[in-house]
């Protein structure tokens, strides 16, 4: 009898040690899903010093325009976009078409004061224009010093969305993608555009897409009728190329090749080839796509043919048009340069001397 009572003693003893091991292993499991939780638990900072940097820099533009009307009567039409301040004394980059059939261009600063602008020169094939106002003692904004930007890195859009008052428009979001080639609804080709999730609206064009740092990255000009969500902006490296040119000489003083270029990546060749050319079987090559040759230009008196892959400049290799450009615009006007690339997977090599228009 006491022989069964000692075995139920140590049967009572054995079930609670197993019961209190069991509770302590489920809290110690939750106070591990708990740190785990507030480990991966992540608040963004606020952008609130940055734009309060950037907001200064960045204007709204209103242009008036005068058309007729269904009965010929003249009437006076406005839009607004938006611009950079990218000069103390008043120099100040937005697109060409925001001002391209403007009478007249009004600027406002965030502080309200508004001035005529004059334009200094436009280069409508980038959809770049520069402006000036009459005043001294402006807040310009820095252009990224780097070539750093990534797909991912995060990016912040400014501008005057819908010409609402109150000050810039912002929106925040990341590189979606680098060297984009997009076709406007008028035709034209842009190339080398970085692509953001950035809210670019009606107004915003003109305005300046920045990093964390509040350095300008690109310009934003567009967005796509036909796709959510998708913006374009133009790499601030050539919005200073151009933007120097412009304030030196009132023009963009590059050589002339007569021929548009496109950067060539695995996924580019499948968008070039639908637009007709023969890229789809090019799924490994890194280059510049020739997309089409002015007649009697000296890339025509060269031989090179649209559909030609450009991969050497100088023997060294160039993957996309701001390595071609960035190479071509270290040459002076009346240099040769050789270019080397593909036609159909065959070899060709070109000599080609660069000048300037109706030089």
């Amino acid at each position: 009898m006491l022989k069964n009572y000692f075995y139920i003693f140590l049967i009572t003893i054995f079930t609670l040690i197993l019961v209190n091991c069991s509770s302590k292993e489920v809290e110690n499991e939750e106070i591990l899903s708990t740190e785990i939780i507030e480990e991966e638990t992540i608040i963004l900072p606020s952008l609130n010093k940055v734009i309060t940097k950037i907001s200064p820099s960045v204007v709204a533009i209103n242009i008036s325009t005068i058309e007729r009307d269904f009965f010929l009567r003249q009437r006076t039409q406005t839009a607004d976009g938006s611009g950079v301040i990218i000069t103390e004394d008043g120099f100040i980059v937005t697109n060409d078409h925001v001002i391209s059939k403007a009478n007249t261009i009004s600027v406002t600063l965030q502080n309200g004061n508004i001035y005529e602008a004059s334009v200094v020169g436009k280069f409508p094939s980038s959809d770049i224009a520069l402006l000036k106002i009459p005043i001294n003692d402006l807040q310009p904004l820095s252009f990224s010093e780097d070539n750093s930007l990534k797909t991912g890195d995060w990016v912040i859009a400014l501008g005057n969305a819908f010409g609402l008052e109150g000050g810039p428009t912002v929106t925040l979001g990341i590189v979606s993608a680098l060297n984009r080639s997009i076709k406007t609804e008028s035709g034209m080709i842009l190339t080398d555009m970085i692509q953001t999730d950035a809210a670019i609206n009606q107004g915003n064009s003109g305005g300046p897409l920045v990093n964390l740092r509040g350095e300008l990255v690109g310009l934003n000009t567009i967005l796509l009728s036909r796709a959510e969500g998708i913006g374009f902006a133009i790499s601030s490296y050539l919005v200073k190329r151009y933007t120097d040119d412009l304030m030196k000489f009132g023009e963009v003083i590059v050589p002339w090749l007569g021929m548009e270029l496109g950067t060539l990546t695995k996924e580019q060749a499948k968008t070039y080839c639908e637009w007709g050319y023969k890229t789809c079987e090019y799924k490994t090559i890194d280059g510049i796509l020739i997309m089409e040759v002015e007649e009697n230009s000296p890339s025509f008196e060269t031989g090179i043919k649209a559909g030609d892959i450009i991969t050497h400049v100088e023997s060294e290799p160039v993957k996309s048009t701001r390595e071609f450009y960035s190479r071509l615009w270290s040459y002076k006007l009346g240099s040769s340069i050789n270019l080397k690339g593909k036609r159909q997977k065959k070899d060709v090599s070109f000599n080609i001397k660069l000048i300037k228009r109706n030089d």
